[in-house]
């Protein structure tokens, strides 16, 4: 049952919960945005309701672009606040998804964070209950510390900072273990980051001390250091240059364990990135170009506008590579697509009358179709084409023809993995004009 909220707050999908705390995403109708309502459990008593509004209004009394903005607290039925909606991707999330923090995203935000549970603590505020879920992160917005209002864990602030070490670490290894060091899996990444976080845990070192560690930390890795040649380096490279021209002869391909935490890259980087994650869909291969086939006035763009505005962009050359060995994929995501908003999509802008539409994606993908006149409209002055689900190999769309414009390929719900979250692939992705061949 959706709780009961002032007027202007309007429940749209519960989120889940985190500890006692149901969290439900809701529309904010005063200014038309979207927001995140915690609400504690009726069941709490006097005590824990007290604790949950003071935390939040601390935090809501300091403004910093690396904490959750609080927007109001409440106590109606039970307690509440309503906080800011980033897409609600957390560190825990990203780890779940095999999706480390970026390396060079994460120096600053890592301080930024750092800087921010500082800002709470000269507040008097402890935050209590700090790890990889309590820290929202997407490309689209700098890291953010939030989850205000959980039962305590902890009363000292030392305690928060050596938490946010260990989340942070996290957020790189993929693990909470402090047996990993970040610098030996994240590449690029300088050592001086491992002995900041240690320094972290073992309460060396407060929140502002790790803040300024952090961002002490020069962002581009030290040159390598150059060695005086020796003729001792001559017998191993002539063993290596035979053995390249071996493996090369033969054809052989070297395979990588994904999953080892060590040879596992912090951040693949999506230039070099030659195939697509693995998909429930059999493709067709694309023919070759034809008369017939339009080419886009502009490149495919994310078209996000209930989430964070992005959605694997580096891989968006792949949906018109003209090759279905490549492909994008949208984020992962831990419960079905509706319950977490209306859908996302991607813009394609032609500059022809296109009368077919041809998708090569992941079996099971909901789709609609909708046309504007130009981007940048919200997603309901779309017009609606047509619907449907892709199938296997290549579902081809007959369009009504338009002038221009841009052509919006939404998703309204993505299939289920064998690992249990939700996400669609898209291989190739072709406009043709005239009769479909």
């Amino acid at each position: 049952m959706a709780p009961r909220l002032p007027d202007r707050y309007q429940t749209q999908v519960r989120l889940g919960r985190d500890t006692d705390v149901e969290e439900w995403l809701a529309i904010d109708t005063t200014l038309d945005r979207p927001v995140l309502v915690r609400i504690l459990s009726a069941e709490a008593g006097p005590e824990r309701r007290n604790a949950f509004l003071e935390r939040n209004r601390l935090a809501a009394s300091v403004p910093h672009q690396h904490l959750v903005d609080v927007f109001a607290v409440g106590n109606d039925q039970s307690a509440f606040s309503i906080l800011e909606w980033n897409g609600g991707v957390s560190i825990r999330d990203r780890i779940a998804a095999q999706e480390m923090l970026p390396v060079e995203e994460f120096l600053p935000n890592a301080a930024g964070l750092a800087d921010g549970l500082a800002a709470l603590h000269a507040a008097g505020m402890i935050h209590g209950s700090i790890d990889a879920s309590a820290i929202q992160f997407s490309s689209a917005h700098p890291a953010k510390l939030g989850s205000f209002g959980r039962p305590s864990r902890w009363t000292q602030p030392e305690h928060d900072t050596a938490a946010l070490a260990t989340a942070l670490r996290a957020s790189l290894t993929g693990t909470e273990s402090s047996g990993v060091r970040a610098s030996q899996v994240a590449e690029g990444l300088p050592r001086a980051v491992d002995s900041a976080l240690d320094a972290a845990e073992q309460g060396h070192i407060d929140s502002a001390g790790l803040a300024g560690a952090l961002r002490a930390i020069p962002t581009a890795p030290p040159q390598a250091e150059k060695r005086a040649w020796s003729w001792g380096w001559l017998v191993p490279a002539g063993v290596l240059l035979i053995s390249a021209i071996a493996v090369a002869t033969a054809g052989l391909a070297l395979d990588t364990d994904p999953d080892s935490p060590f040879l596992y890259p912090a951040t693949p980087s999506p230039t070099t990135t030659t195939s697509a994650p693995t998909s429930p869909t059999t493709t067709t291969t694309v023919a070759p170009l034809t008369e017939d086939q339009i080419q886009l006035a502009a490149d495919v763009s994310v078209f996000d506008p209930f989430g964070d505005g992005a959605e694997h962009d580096g891989e968006l050359g792949f949906i018109t590579d003209g090759s279905d060995a490549t492909a994008w994929r949208t984020e992962s995501y831990f419960a079905p697509l509706p319950l977490l908003k209306p859908g996302v999509g991607l813009l394609f802008e032609v500059a022809d009358r296109p009368s077919t539409l041809d998708v090569i994606g992941a079996e099971g993908t909901q789709y609609t179709i909708a046309w504007a006149q130009s981007a940048g409209v919200p997603r309901d002055e779309f017009e609606d084409v047509v619907s449907g689900e892709l199938r296997q190999g290549t579902t081809r769309m007959q369009l009504a023809e338009r002038d221009g414009g841009v052509w919006l390929l939404w998703f309204t719900d993505l299939p289920e993995q064998e690992d249990g979250v939700y996400y669609t692939t898209i291989d190739e992705v072709v406009f043709r004009s005239g009769s479909s061949r």
